[in-house]
């Protein structure tokens, strides 16, 4: 089994694309409405996050599994937060981990955790000290992969759309 992680290419977006949308329809199932409406992730977003080199693909023997960004730009919601606060005391600057999703007809194998603990140990490659993520409250599988890899509940976010309420999440980096 050859398991990568790698840049993705716009080769690749379709794939990701399918990706993300069994998960959003995995998501609508569970009742979450998290990537309804508003916040879908749109292929020219995931176009535009690869041409940056944001864009990160989890694969098995070639096989597009997870599909993940990661970008330095600030978060404008995360500016705000509601029932806790961000830890401040480390890093200026921090890091996000936006629409991952990992093929759910593959889900309970561990893949997400796997994919995200690659992640991290890039961002740390990398020299970032401080990641952010955030799930919607109904999201609990995304919840546990987030706190498994050993973030921090640190409050909720309101993103600008209607069900935009969010579980916020960080994590320094050693």
């Amino acid at each position: 089994m050859n398991i990568e992680m790698r840049n993705g290419t716009l080769e690749d977006v379709e794939g990701m694309m399918q990706i993300i949308n069994r998960a959003r329809n995995k998501l609508a199932a569970s009742g979450s409405p998290q990537w309804s409406d508003e916040d879908t992730p749109k292929e020219e977003d995931i176009r535009r996050e690869v041409e940056k080199g944001n864009n990160y693909l989890f694969t098995i023997n070639e096989q597009i599994i997870g599909t993940a960004i990661i970008t330095n730009e600030e978060e404008p919601a995360y500016s705000s937060i509601r029932y806790g606060d961000w830890d401040t005391s480390q890093e200026d600057n921090y890091a996000t981990i936006h629409k991952f999703a990992i093929n759910p007809d593959i889900n309970g194998k561990g893949y997400g955790k796997m994919f995200m603990k690659l992640l991290l140990f890039m961002c740390e490659e990398k020299g970032i000290k401080e990641i952010r993520i955030d799930t919607h409250p109904k999201n609990r599988a995304m919840q546990h992969v987030i706190l498994s890899a050993g973030f921090k509940f640190k409050g909720i976010i309101q993103l600008p759309f209607e069900n935009g309420e969010r579980y916020a999440y960080q994590l320094f980096l050693t």
